[in-house]
């Protein structure tokens, strides 16, 4: 019985993927301090429609992460360097932050990037976990090149050199 279930489950999850993959899914990111994104599925990822043309990495972080804190002010630095061919986009993934604590993230680190809740665009958020693989480890990013295309997952911190490199050469 155990093994019918087993084989039972792993069925209706290929079931699942195959349905996703064939119709398309989109997404609505919302948020009040954030632009409206409109995220499509493609074969091998997701196209955001406002950053069409560029490289877009998609960073999942938390208020309470140490290795996001040292990451966030490199991701601007990124941004700001990159702005013509290459995008953040945030997502926060611990408790939401409340208006105080996501001013005194902005007066710290000056985002010149989107932020978005997790909790606000939950089906977004579980739909790259599961796409992914990400376990809710933070901080976690996935790139995606100029056509939506995931050229590459990272669980953890990366370095600002290691990003660089990787803009630099998917922009070329």
């Amino acid at each position: 019985m155990k093994k019918t279930l087993l084989t039972f489950a792993a069925l209706f999850t290929v079931l699942i993927t195959s349905t996703f993959a064939a119709e398309g899914m989109t997404f609505t990111l919302k948020e009040s301090k954030a632009p409206t994104l409109h995220v499509k599925e493609v074969e091998n990822g997701v196209l955001f429609k406002e950053y069409k043309g560029k490289v877009v990495l998609l960073n999942f972080f938390g208020k309470h992460c140490k290795w996001c804190m040292k990451e966030i002010p490199e991701l601007v630095d990124l941004q700001k360097k990159y702005k013509k061919d290459f995008q953040v986009v945030a997502i926060h993934a611990q408790e939401p932050m409340t208006p105080g604590e996501r001013s005194r993230l902005d007066n710290r680190f000056h985002f010149n990037y989107p932020i978005y809740e997790s909790d606000h665009n939950y089906d977004f958020t579980r739909y790259i976990a599961q796409r992914a693989g990400w376990s809710g480890s933070l901080p976690f990013s996935v790139v995606f090149d100029r056509n939506g295309s995931a050229v590459r997952i990272i669980p953890g911190y990366a370095p600002k050199e290691t990003l660089e490199h990787m803009i630099k050469v998917l922009t070329q």
